[in-house]
């Protein structure tokens, strides 16, 4: 049965309300977002590229074309401000340029909906393909730019560069990754490849905050990385239990609980170390 002309303005309003949709409830989120961030001293981006979403969305649901434009403006601000912001950095650029120019496509594909008689279906599909390839071939063109280039490693890396901290591993191990430059490196020479497997268990100690019941099913987790800090081990436990021990016997020298309870432990307890 041919269409009747009734139906095919149904049709079109359903596909302009779906579009406007897909605008307004972003753009309210990100208004909402981009109000609070901006008042506390953050970036004004998102609240206006929010703002003109929420425009954009609510004038294509009138049925008016200038929500179209709008957006158009809007995609075209947030590029803009993408590049000002954040130079031709590709991984910051991605929130200014992917998602507005993906929005981008449906909004050009309503105008032949809008105005049929001056918007065609072809132009606004090449439009459309034209923009998401002129994004594709910019971003690969920044990423090319941005391109670290390859050169030698030195040999002895971790001997070799340099560490700004104060307190470096040693026979000490200060930071929870050995030093604040957290490069995880120790110069000790006493262990290695062929008597590592010769070594033997010297003490083992127990923080006694496990809960009751099956261990495997609790929230408990054993995370901490110790610090060595002259004749002193210092750790923490599950519940934030401090804990220092003497590093050659395993013997407690003191230990702080701050009563931490099951009740205040939405999931995981855990504590991947402490600060010295």
């Amino acid at each position: 049965m041919p269409e009747t002309q009734a139906e095919r303005p149904r049709v079109r309003s359903i596909l302009v309300i779906i579009v406007a949709a897909v605008l307004a409830v972003p753009g309210a989120i990100l208004a909402i977002g981009g109000a609070w961030l901006a008042l506390l001293g953050g970036s004004p981006y998102y609240l206006i590229a929010g703002l003109g979403l929420l425009a954009s969305g609510f004038l294509l649901y009138r049925g008016r074309i200038l929500g179209a434009w709008v957006y158009i403006a809007t995609w075209l601000l947030s590029l803009i401000w993408g590049v000002v912001e954040a130079g031709l950095d590709g991984w910051a650029l991605i929130p200014f340029a992917i998602g507005p120019t993906v929005l981008l496509v449906p909004v050009l594909l309503v105008l032949p909906v809008l105005e049929p008689g001056r918007w065609r279906w072809r132009t606004m599909l090449g439009a459309s393909a034209a923009a998401v390839v002129l994004i594709a071939i910019c971003g690969s063109a920044i990423s090319r730019i941005n391109q670290p280039q390859a050169g030698a490693l030195p040999g002895m890396i971790a001997t070799t560069v340099a560490d700004p901290s104060p307190m470096r591993p040693g026979t000490d191990w200060p930071a929870y990754g050995g030093s604040y430059a957290a490069q995880r490196y120790s110069p000790l020479r006493q262990i290695t490849p062929d008597n590592v497997g010769t070594l033997k268990r010297a003490w083992t100690y127990h923080t006694g905050d496990m809960p009751e019941g099956d261990p495997a099913k609790s929230k408990y987790g054993a995370e901490t990385t110790p610090l060595k800090v002259g004749d002193t081990l210092y750790l923490c436990s599950a519940t934030n239990i401090l804990i220092a021990l003497d590093p050659a016997t395993g013997k407690q020298r003191w230990r702080y609980d701050p009563q931490v309870g099951d009740k205040w432990i939405p999931y995981t307890a855990a504590c991947r170390g402490v600060s010295y």
